[in-house]
């Protein structure tokens, strides 16, 4: 993938550290557009735009790199997906691949996949 969504789904405590570091991974990687929703969502977008500006060492940035991050604390699961799935277009990108980061006590996949697929 070298453009693409990210939506990050957090059911339990993830470290700052840790937050941190795939933050960083996600927009050294291409991510243009970050969705978080759950425990601690905010800080997740925050931490998304931190990296965004230390990439660029808190200066100019190509404006198709730019990424975009939204929060979605006060929405159902469901409808944090279907916002994932309908509302992410990015200025003149397309972004039809989308990495699922589900922080989550149990293995859920299937069911993510399933919700995204029929948003």
């Amino acid at each position: 993938m070298t453009k693409f969504k990210c939506l990050i789904l957090i059911e339990r405590e993830v470290g700052r550290d840790y937050r941190h570091a795939v933050s960083k991974v996600l927009v050294n990687s291409g991510c243009l557009y970050s969705l978080a929703w759950g425990i601690g969502c905010s800080a997740w977008d925050d931490s998304v735009d931190w990296a965004f500006l230390e990439a660029y060492d808190f200066g100019a940035y190509p404006e198709e790199k730019f990424v975009m991050t939204t929060w979605h604390e006060d929405e159902s699961l469901e409808e944090a997906v279907e916002f994932a799935k309908h509302c992410t277009e990015y200025s003149e990108v397309k972004l039809d691949d989308i990495l699922v980061l589900d922080f989550a006590h149990y293995e859920r996949g299937d069911f993510i996949k399933k919700l995204y697929l029929t948003a």
